[in-house]
């Protein structure tokens, strides 16, 4: 009965709910995205995804999570949740040496707010939450992105974001 009316929502949303091009391209983060990681509820569906951006100038490190097509327009409880960690890991939602975190949630019927840091060296890992009637998703990143505020250290992410994006091309 629950995947049945998992669909017919499903369904209505594609329908009945189109997303804003706004809200599929535009951030309210400045800076490099560094992370972009699917969250998933139950079945496998793709409900949100979280957004990570460093911005190198101001030390800033913000998130959001973003509603997809499927579940944009409906009322749903999404946490971002941001944590600065002291040296990287390979496995997803391990933070080794966690320096500070932080975690904004709400009720919202498409992007969450936004949660910073102030990060001047380290890594950041992001987590998402998102729940409404019978679903729940969550995930976390890798702590792999290594950020600083020094000029050569942004090139040098640029660059990284590059090539990661034309290897998934």
């Amino acid at each position: 009965m629950l995947s049945a009316v998992a669909a017919a929502l499903t369904t209505a949303a594609l329908l009945a709910v189109p997303v804003p091009a706004s809200a599929a391209s535009t951030s309210p983060c400045g800076g490099t995205p560094i992370v972009h990681t699917p969250v998933k509820i139950q079945g496998g569906d793709t409900a949100a995804y979280i957004h990570v951006f460093y911005d190198a100038r101001s030390a800033t490190a913000c998130a959001f999570l973003n509603s997809t097509n499927q579940t944009w327009g409906y009322s749903k409880h999404m946490t971002i949740q941001l944590k600065h960690c002291a040296r990287p890991s390979q496995t997803r939602g391990v933070c080794n040496g966690q320096l500070q975190s932080t975690a904004v949630g709400g009720w919202s019927k498409g992007r969450s707010d936004i949660a910073t840091l102030h990060i001047t060296d380290g890594y950041i890992m992001g987590v998402g939450r998102i729940w409404w009637n019978n679903n729940y998703g969550l995930n976390q990143s890798r702590a792999v992105a290594k950020v600083s505020n020094s000029a050569v250290a942004q090139r040098d992410l640029d660059q990284a974001v590059t090539s990661a994006d034309e290897a998934t091309r």
